[in-house]
């Protein structure tokens, strides 16, 4: 008998002895993105701003409808937005001519992932009129922005409160070209390539590429170079970047084209690799190109054409980074200023500044081409789209 006691006791140390499993906290992934949409707020020659102010939307990531959050406080026209690495702060271009006695300016807003609100950080001289373009450098302790009125690049640091600090540096294109729109320079688009790590800044008035280097030390934007983009009266807007390859894809828009250049280590835009048409042979309209955006898997590029087109060209990419017009796709509204490609790559969304909606398209991920989910949000006067990572 006291040999089985103790054998039960032997078993019931061995059990006690084995190691517990820890509860481990598994935390379920949200089926929304988060996402921000610049606005115009006022009357304008070119717009009849409608909007509020930087609104915040969330996406179904299964069907990809939109849902309104909330919308941010009161400041004028925050045409083009940029999200912050942390996802805490917004940084906003405010696209208004400043006066005879003042200039426009750039915004910092604190966003809370609580209730999805908007507050107003500060605000800063953009150093010029018309600021349409703002971004974030990899580092995510500068903010860059664009001046189309005055054709001019600026830099500011963030503060640890996300605030914007003193002009860090600033920047004056000079030179235009033979359109109307070309009488001076007009600086359109300023971004960091996210790997090789100088700067553009687009130049839709010269006709130029500029290239800086970011000196996040010494905190200066240090002029390279320029770089005559041709032929003349191409308008140059905004570039992008392919993910893995050495390639950049400049969309012109007073021609309706797209520059494809491998990237060098030197002369980095001299001589193209491919132009081709964002219309199809024989169309005359005006195209008014407006966006360029890469899939992120590098197969897809997606262009906008404005006016009387109103429409999202589609372009395979091929192994070289070559493009290849595949399709074409009603925007289903008019003046399509910005696209979007959420980050699964399943959607893509289509900002219709006018018509005042922003419109879902499904992504084929095989070919690229996009069909209508049925999901149109509206939205005042919508200007930019940019997805919370």
């Amino acid at each position: 008998m006291k040999r089985f006691f103790g054998l039960i006791a032997l078993v019931a140390l061995f059990f006690s002895c084995e190691p517990k499993q820890t509860e481990q906290k598994v935390e379920k992934e949200s089926d929304t993105e988060i996402l921000f949409v610049g606005t115009y707020t006022k009357k304008e020659g070119h717009v009849d701003g409608k909007g509020k102010g930087v609104y915040v939307y969330e996406m179904n990531k299964k069907t990809g409808a939109l849902s309104f959050l909330s919308v941010s406080d009161s400041i004028v026209s925050p045409s083009y937005v940029a999200v912050h690495p942390s996802g805490e702060y917004v940084y906003a271009a405010n696209e208004y001519h400043g006066g005879d006695d003042a200039f426009a300016t750039l915004s910092a807003l604190k966003y809370n992932a609580e209730d999805h609100s908007l507050t107003l950080i500060n605000q800063v001289s953009s150093m010029g009129q018309y600021p349409c373009h703002i971004s974030i450098d990899n580092s995510g302790k500068f903010v860059m922005a664009a001046n189309y009125d005055g054709g001019s690049v600026v830099l500011y640091p963030i503060q640890e409160d996300g605030a914007l600090g003193e002009l860090a540096s600033y920047k004056k294109h000079e030179g235009g070209s033979s359109h109307p729109r070309q009488d001076a320079p007009h600086a359109h688009q300023i971004i960091q390539h996210p790997r090789l790590g100088f700067v553009t800044a687009v130049d839709l008035g010269a006709d130029k590429i500029y290239e800086y280097s970011l000196d996040t030390l010494s905190q200066t934007l240090d002029y390279v170079t320029d770089y005559p983009n041709s032929p003349d009266m191409s308008g140059p807007r905004h570039m992008a970047f392919h993910p893995t390859l050495n390639i950049s894809y400049t969309l012109n828009e007073l021609i309706g084209t797209i520059e494809v250049t491998e990237l060098r280590d030197s002369d980095r835009f001299m001589g193209n690799m491919q132009v081709i048409s964002t219309q199809e042979d024989g169309d005359e309209r005006e195209p008014g190109s407006g966006a360029i955006k890469v899939h992120p898997n590098g197969k897809f590029l997606y262009a906008t054409n404005r006016f009387d087109i109103n429409e999202v060209v589609v372009f395979s990419i091929g192994e070289k980074g070559e493009l290849t017009r595949v399709g074409h796709q009603s925007t289903l509204g008019k003046t399509p200023r910005d696209i979007a490609i959420d980050p699964s790559g399943k959607f893509l969304l289509a900002a219709n500044q006018d018509t005042g909606t922003i419109v879902t398209f499904a992504i084929d991920r095989e070919t690229g081409l996009l069909t209508e989910t049925g999901y149109i949000e509206e939205v005042p006067s919508a200007v930019c789209i940019q997805f919370l990572m």
